[in-house]
């Protein structure tokens, strides 16, 4: 189930323009601006594949068994189960992937025992659960917190999940990514656009490798359709005094920037420009504790 939230949220929805009409065949990871999305390709398959998911994509959420009830994925919505050859209604209440508090209402006919095993994403390592507000200390099991108990019509199951703003790191055999990092929060992988940045290379962008605590989540109504950003203070070396030397012996000048990340699905909706999701870092020195007015 992690692997495909991975995907569903970052994989395939990059994979679509906010509007619907254009479409990528790959996901880059980086791009000199380059990389477009198109009306349509030669080989279609994939455009294709994408509707077919879309429509499909209700019937990953929830797993039935004899007694029991699994919960995979979050997002706003109901679903109905058949369990013991009774329905059972599943009405989840969630801003997820946004917010990390998901609530579960429980639709019964009458009171019946069964097991709901509610997934808890790798990600996650901070969370509580209540049921009908009372703290309910599980374990987490091979990735889900397991509920055996009899329901009553009405229930509530409140799975709250703290989403920090965390850094990736790859494998050090992966070369290209040495001394780079990725932005998570919640499932959400972000990247930097330069036309955030005004357009400099993003390559001479450094994230504090100690500087976690300094960023900020803001969901912003009116960017790309309501999205939750990054806000972080960063450095960039400066290129002016460089005049026609390809190289000196004095180091570059650096200064403080403030530094906006956008969730890695909806790059490519605004305009063209360099995009990054393998981040440099570096220590930020002089600047670690420099604001900047916006």
């Amino acid at each position: 189930a992690d692997v495909m939230e991975r995907a569903l949220y970052n994989g395939v929805l990059s994979g679509v323009s906010l509007d619907g009409r254009r479409f990528f065949y790959a996901n880059p990871l980086a791009s000199r601006g380059d990389h477009h999305r198109q009306e349509w390709y030669e080989c279609a398959c994939c455009p294709t594949n994408i509707v077919r998911l879309v429509a499909s994509v209700g019937g990953y959420f929830y797993s039935q068994g004899e007694r029991e009830v699994w919960v995979h994925l979050f997002a706003q919505g109901e679903g109905r189960l058949e369990v013991n050859g009774r329905e059972v209604v599943l009405q989840q209440i969630t801003s997820y992937p946004w917010d990390g508090t998901v609530k579960i209402k429980v639709g019964l006919s009458s009171p019946m025992t069964f097991t709901l095993h509610l997934r808890v994403p790798a990600w996650c390592e901070d969370w509580r659960l209540h049921v009908n507000a009372m703290p309910l200390p599980l374990t987490r099991d091979k990735g889900y917190l397991h509920l055996t108990r009899e329901w009553r019509p009405g229930d509530e199951v409140v799975l709250s999940m703290k989403m920090p703003v965390r850094y990736v790191y790859a494998h050090p055999n992966i070369r290209q990514m040495l001394g780079r990092v990725a932005l998570q929060r919640g499932p959400m992988v972000y990247c930097l656009e330069g036309v955030d940045h005004g357009n400099i290379c993003l390559d001479r962008i450094a994230l504090p490798a100690d500087g976690l605590s300094h960023w900020q989540a803001e969901y912003d109504n009116e960017l790309l359709g309501g999205v939750t950003v990054l806000r972080g203070v960063g450095i960039v070396i400066e290129e002016h005094g460089w005049g026609d030397e390809l190289y000196r012996f004095v180091a570059p000048a650096i200064r403080p920037i403030n530094v906006t990340a956008v969730p890695y699905c909806v790059w490519d909706n605004r305009s063209p420009g360099e995009m990054r999701v393998w981040l440099r870092t570096g220590s930020m020195r002089r600047v670690y504790e420099t604001r900047i007015a916006p």
